[in-house]
C-alpha cells in the first residue's frame, strides 16, 4: 500500500515472485467511471471506491478460497479502506511503501500512459491516514533500492516472531465489535447479494425495527410510569407490545440472512474438499429454500384464519402477528434460492480460525 508513486506495482510483483504467490494488481479492477474521473484529475471519493474494494475483496477471496498466497498492490490510504479489506480477509497484512511528496511526483511524472495524473499525488497525501501503529503493518522506505524494499518486504512475509502474533491478536480481541461497521470484521459469510436493491433493503428493515423498538419501549415504560405514578394503565399495552415483539424478531431475521449475520456451523463442511463443499452448500440452502416455503404456506393459512379473530383487548385482527411471519418467509425463499446459485458463482470459502487472546 501506498500513495502514488510508491511503487506499488513493482514492489509487489516482485514480491510475488519471489514467494510463488498470486498477484492482484487493484488498478486493473476501477471501474471505468473511476479511471475517467482520475485521467480528469478528479480525486475519487469513499463512494467511489467502494465496488473497487468490493472487487478486490473477491479477488482476495478467489485466491484464497485455490489455497494460493496472494499479494494484493492497493493504494488503502484510509483506515477505513484498510479495515474493510481486513474485515473480509482475516490476518491480512500491510506493507506500506513509505514516500516523500517530491519523490512521489517524479516518479508519477516519469510514467508514460497511466491514468494517474501528477495533479492528484497532493490529493494522494492529503487522503493518506498513516497506518502506523495497526497491527500487521510494516513501514518501509520506498526511496530505497527496489531490491533492498522487496527483500525486507519477503523476510516480513516468511519470518513473523511469535510475540508479533501474539500482539497482533490481543489487539484484534481488545478491538469493539460493532455489527453495523460495513468495515468491521465480518460475522459468518458474505452477504447473499449487494447493490442498491441491498441498500434500500436494508434501510427499510433498519428504520422499520428502530420504530418498532421505539414503539415498543415507549408503550411498556410508559405504562410503567401510568401505573405507579398515576395508578392507572392502559390494558393494550401489553398485547400491542407483544404484537411489536413478533414483528422485530421476524423483520430481523430477514435482513440478518442478506448481510450474512446468522449464526452458522461449518466445523465439519470446511474440512470437505471443494467438490463435497458444493454439495453441502446447496443442499443446505435447497433445505432453507423448502422449508421457508412451508413455513410461508403454513402462515398463510393462519393468516386467513386471523382475519375473522379479534384480540381479546385492543380488538386487532389477529391476522397481523402472522404477516410479519408470511412476509419474512416468503423473503427467505428468495435469499435462500438467490444464495443457492451463487454457491456455484462463487467458489465456496473455508472460514479462518481467530484465537482469541486474552491478556491477565
Amino acid at each position: 500500500m501506498g500513495v502514488s508513486g510508491s511503487g506499488k506495482s513493482e514492489i509487489s510483483q516482485a514480491v510475488a515472485r519471489q514467494l510463488g504467490w498470486r498477484h492482484i494488481e487493484a488498478d486493473q479492477f476501477h471501474p471505468r467511471e473511476n479511471v475517467e474521473r482520475m485521467r480528469a484529475g478528479i480525486p475519487l471519493s469513499d463512494d467511489d471506491r467502494r465496488h473497487w474494494l468490493d472487487a478486490l475483496i473477491i479477488q482476495m477471496q478467489d485466491a484464497e478460497a485455490a489455497g494460493e498466497g496472494f499479494v494484493l498492490a492497493c493504494s488503502a490510504l484510509k483506515r477505513s479502506y484498510r479495515d474493510r479489506l481486513r474485515g473480509a480477509v482475516p490476518g491480512l497484512r500491510f506493507a506500506h511503501l513509505a514516500i516523500d511528496h517530491a519523490t512521489a511526483l517524479q516518479r508519477v511524472g516519469a510514467r508514460p500512459g497511466h491514468f494517474m495524473p501528477t495533479s492528484l499525488v497532493d490529493s494522494q497525501f492529503a487522503t493518506l491516514e498513516d497506518p502506523s501503529g495497526e497491527p500487521g503493518v510494516l513501514a518501509v522506505n520506498a526511496a530505497q533500492s527496489r531490491s533492498a524494499v522487496v527483500g525486507q518486504v519477503c523476510a516480513w512475509v516468511r519470518g513473523k516472531p511469535l510475540e508479533v502474533e501474539i500482539e497482533e491478536a490481543v489487539d484484534l480481541s481488545a478491538q469493539v465489535f460493532d455489527s453495523a461497521n460495513k468495515a468491521g470484521a465480518r460475522l459468518t459469510g458474505e452477504p447473499i447479494y449487494s447493490g442498491g436493491l441491498a441498500r434500500l433493503f436494508d434501510r427499510l428493515t433498519d428504520h422499520l425495527m428502530a420504530a418498532l423498538m421505539g414503539f415498543m419501549v415507549l408503550v411498556v415504560f410508559g405504562n410503567v410510569v401510568l401505573r405507579y405514578a398515576f395508578n392507572s394503565g392502559w390494558a393494550g399495552a401489553e398485547e400491542l407490545s407483544r404484537l411489536a415483539f413478533v414483528w422485530l424478531v421476524f423483520v430481523g431475521v430477514a435482513s440478518s440472512m442478506r448481510r450474512g449475520e446468522l449464526m452458522s456451523f461449518s466445523l465439519i463442511r470446511d474440512r470437505f474438499p471443494k467438490a463435497a463443499r458444493l454439495l453441502v452448500d446447496s443442499c443446505s440452502w435447497l433445505l432453507v429454500a423448502v422449508a421457508s416455503g412451508l413455513s410461508t404456506w403454513g402462515a398463510w393459512q393462519q393468516v386467513q384464519f386471523g382475519w375473522s379473530n379479534a384480540s381479546p383487548v385492543v380488538g386487532y385482527p389477529v391476522a397481523l402477528a402472522m404477516l410479519p411471519v408470511l412476509a419474512c418467509m416468503a423473503v427467505l425463499v428468495l435469499l435462500a434460492l438467490v444464495q443457492l446459485v451463487n454457491v456455484w458463482r462463487r467458489p465456496p470459502s473455508s472460514a479462518a480460525v481467530v484465537a482469541n487472546v486474552t491478556v491477565d
